[in-house]
């Protein structure tokens, strides 16, 4: 009389307990695995036809193809640990190179340099030889070319900026017209040559005015220190 062998009792956890170190695909792959070695009996047969084995090394295949995927798109990865999708912050250059300026008059109150009496400083002015480069502070487009508008003399550039989601506009002045090198509606690029600087309108001396708005309700904060916070570096940097 043949005895027949009784067949392993297969179990399968109701649930299963995901470490915080491993991700959630691995967790399922590896019950997946546990429980393809608790049937070894039965599938150590199976592998050993080729058909198996090459649908076997699809499989794991699959699964490495799978944890690619994830981690590009910023999902778990096998670590626990989301892949961090930080934008690059937008970089923020000075309006002039380094060793071009001197600051000649900064934000807030002042004597006025024609006619004396107390004056409220709206920018900063940066003294540079005629004709010294000025850039763009930031990636924006030209909103204004032309003369000088509330209050401010001789020509004028007004660019757009967004940075870390808040619209901004540097104001820049005292120039001649044959030194402006761009036109409204035009893309700008931090660091790029917008114009030279000149000795146009109510002017002591060479230099470049500049404001910084907030909106445009002609809202203005410190050029300097705003510079600052945004980490502005050098042209020469970029």
């Amino acid at each position: 009389m043949s005895v027949s062998s009784p067949q392993a009792e297969v179990v399968i956890p109701d649930t299963v307990v995901v470490p915080a170190e491993i991700s959630a695909l691995d967790a399922l792959h590896g019950a997946a695995d546990r429980f393809a070695l608790e049937s070894a009996s039965a599938t150590s047969a199976i592998l050993d036809r080729p058909a198996e084995r090459e649908m076997a090394a699809a499989v794991r295949a699959s699964r490495a193809a799978e944890r690619s995927l994830l981690a590009a798109d910023g999902s778990p990865t096998a670590n626990g640990m989301a892949a961090a999708l930080v934008p690059a912050r937008q970089r923020v250059v000075m309006p002039l190179a380094e060793g071009n300026y001197r600051i000649t008059s900064r934000y807030g109150a002042r004597q006025n340099p024609f006619g004396g009496g107390a004056q409220f400083h709206y920018g900063v002015d940066l003294a540079a030889p005629l004709g010294t480069p000025i850039h763009a502070v930031a990636d924006g487009v030209v909103t204004y070319v032309g003369q000088g508008r509330a209050g401010r003399s001789s020509m004028l550039i007004i660019i757009e900026h967004e940075i870390e989601d808040q619209m901004v506009y540097t104001w820049y002045n005292h120039m001649y017209a044959s030194g402006l090198y761009v036109e409204p509606g035009q893309a700008v690029e931090a660091g790029q040559v917008i114009a030279g600087v000149g000795n146009n309108g109510n002017s002591t001396g060479p230099h470049l005015h500049l404001e910084v708005h907030t909106d445009d309700q002609l809202s203005t904060v410190n050029p300097l220190t705003w510079l600052q916070e945004q980490g502005a570096v050098d042209v020469g940097q970029l």
